[in-house]
């Protein structure tokens, strides 16, 4: 067929921390092009994450890790299975928050029931764009990060937008919700459903974030072929608390 799209290539993953091929069928690389070497495969967003993480907190099988929304899958997976003091969590708004819910912490990222200072890296992947008060779950994030710790994500950053967000949808007092742009929804580990996109993130989200809280921001790009992190909205954005 003349749409028909493979490509095909070696590297090495910077989660599986071994030689590999890199394989996509849809042109959309960032959901597209997986490790076949990965345990459940992995994507460019994870890939460039764990190339971060490897390179700033290389002796992070040994820290206290709280990750929200994790898949099963690339660094999620790895972190889980070889980080001792890894806690996972998820949002299940009809449960108690701080309870175990088949096998996870139940959180609210905007509204944590985790003591002050008590992680040295928390990491969300696409899950910022997801929530309705961004700037509480960056307070929150700081807050529960010990001096010197680190926040490490990806979310979708729109090379169109200059300002630093842009509110897609507002919760109103009675929990209903008003749509302010057309509906947009990701993948959602939890649901077939999906998940809302709640804001669009600009070039200037940077100084948002150290509005929000007093971190020290550092946005990191990438068109690495050899380590399998090509396509859009490859950017890993990092948060530093001061120590």
């Amino acid at each position: 067929m003349a749409d028909e799209f493979i490509l095909t290539f070696d590297g090495d993953c910077p989660i599986c921390e071994r030689p590999t091929t890199f394989v996509s069928k849809d042109r959309w690389l960032r959901g597209g092009l997986t490790c076949k070497s990965c345990t459940n495969g992995s994507v460019p967003r994870e890939r460039a994450l764990a190339h971060v993480l490897n390179r700033i907190r290389p002796g992070w099988r040994s820290l206290a890790i709280h990750e929200s929304s994790p898949a099963n899958r690339g660094i999620s997976f790895k972190m889980g299975s070889e980080c001792k003091r890894y806690v996972g969590s998820h949002f299940h708004p009809d449960r108690k928050f701080g309870e175990i819910v088949d096998g996870f912490r139940n959180e609210s990222l905007e509204e944590q029931t985790f003591a002050d200072e008590v992680f040295d890296i928390v990491i969300t992947l696409d899950v910022f764009e997801h929530v309705f008060q961004p700037g509480k779950m960056i307070k929150e994030i700081y807050r529960t990060l010990k001096p010197g710790g680190v926040y490490i994500s990806t979310f979708p950053i729109r090379k169109h937008l200059v300002s630093s967000h842009h509110p897609r949808v507002r919760k109103e007092g009675d929990g209903s919700l008003t749509h302010l742009d057309v509906p947009e929804i990701h993948g959602n580990p939890l649901s077939g459903d999906g998940a809302l996109v709640t804001f669009d993130y600009g070039y200037d989200i940077h100084n948002m974030l150290a509005y929000w809280a007093p971190f020290e921001v550092e946005v990191s790009r990438f068109n690495a072929r050899r380590l399998g992190i090509l396509g859009e909205y490859t950017e890993v954005i990092t948060c530093l608390k001061s120590a």
